[in-house]
């Protein structure tokens, strides 16, 4: 299992390092949890505004209730979140709003927040038709670039993508499906076809950076088309080469793969948590509240600590992806001596204008910082 596989390598590489001061870690996730409880919509979702309500409410309860500082499930607003979530299950088993074409990725964070649950509360959820539906979205034509991949579950075969597909692999593993499913091994070979490496992928455009990118298919059909100043070309980015590696792991491939340490090596190339590595000039923070989410599940599941980068620098990626989260941080009275912490960014692409969307990245990835992170006394 990935819990078991990131416990035993902290255990091995998370000595070189503390990490940053645990308690300042704590503090700001406790505000960003009152923010995110505060800002509940009468309806119970934890996003308001007119879109992605479904998906970032199960992100945000997800991130809410995730150890090792979860708010408590019987929480009244955690509750109404959940029930919020549960009123958009779909006759096919997925749960989302059929006018948003957000089927895959509102069920697969619908189905992690599921499993977050202790089993009187998850048999709420139909488990089994959830992962029915996220393989109902598979392309089955192995023949096809996008055989094995999944996108968003609207736009029918050839809009497979590596960030749907791991967001749906991730909850289908955690959910008890194995990593030598037949299924899943065809998700591994659509993985594979997102990596920059010859080894696995003997498409044209690859260069040998070893980083991931959004998909195989004509780059019409990806996201770096919706920039017209995006010239056509598959280009690694951070988000996607944190969601190459997850998805490697997920599929029970070992840290020290070859593809896994391309894919890394691409990630100390490119470190930093100032910009979202890859995106270029004038890019640069686009996606960047998305990449330090992933950063954090992603460095975890690899069980470091510390990296060296290039220059051959020592780096802890607890304190460094910590600080960008702190200074980013916009604190706010809640009254009744309270504060609350949210955060927005300023590049407002994929989403992330929406403050609920960008807090529960960062609950996510402060979360991942305290599990990276020693416990005092050892």
């Amino acid at each position: 299992m990935i819990r078991t596989l990131a416990l035993s390598c902290l255990v091995l590489a998370l000595g070189a390092a503390d990490g940053p001061p645990r308690a300042e870690v704590e503090a700001l996730l406790r505000q960003a949890q009152a923010w995110s409880l505060a800002n509940q919509l009468p309806s119970g979702a934890l996003a308001p505004g007119n879109a992605f309500l479904v998906g970032i409410t199960a992100l945000a309860a997800g991130a809410l209730v995730s150890p090792p500082h979860g708010v408590p499930l019987d929480h009244p607003t955690v509750v109404k979140a959940i029930d919020y979530v549960l009123s958009f299950k779909q006759r096919d088993g997925g749960i989302y709003t059929r006018d948003e074409g957000l089927g895959v990725y509102s069920t697969s964070l619908a189905l992690l927040l599921a499993m977050r649950l202790p089993p009187e509360a998850r048999g709420r959820f139909d488990v089994p038709a959830m992962q029915r539906y996220l393989f109902a979205q598979q392309n089955p034509e192995t023949g096809e670039l996008g055989g094995g991949g999944i996108g968003y579950g609207d736009k029918g075969r050839g809009f497979e993508d590596l960030s749907n597909t791991s967001y749906a692999l991730q909850a289908l593993k955690v959910s008890g499906l194995p990593a030598d499913d037949p299924r899943m091994k065809e998700a591994l070979a659509f993985v594979q076809r997102c990596q920059d490496l010859s080894a696995v992928n003997k498409q044209p455009w690859v260069k040998n950076s070893g980083g991931g990118v959004y998909g195989p298919q004509e780059a019409a059909r990806s996201w770096e088309k919706a920039d017209e100043t995006q010239s056509a070309r598959w280009t690694p980015s951070g988000n996607m080469t944190y969601e190459l590696i997850s998805s490697y792991l997920t599929l029970d491939l070992s840290p020290s793969d070859p593809r896994v340490q391309a894919a890394l090596d691409w990630l100390r190339s490119n470190y930093g948590f100032d910009a979202n590595p890859g995106m270029g000039p004038g890019k640069q923070a686009q996606g960047l509240f998305h990449s330090y989410a992933l950063s954090g599940t992603t460095f975890g599941l690899l069980g470091v600590g510390t990296l060296t980068v290039k220059g051959e620098r020592q780096v802890d990626w607890r304190s460094d992806l910590f600080a960008a989260l702190k200074s980013r941080a916009q604190i706010v009275d809640l009254g009744g001596g309270r504060q609350g912490a949210w955060w927005i960014n300023s590049t407002a692409r994929w989403a992330e204008g929406m403050p609920c969307l960008c807090t529960a990245y960062a609950m996510r990835a402060l979360n991942s910082i305290l599990a990276a992170s020693p416990q005092p006394g050892g």
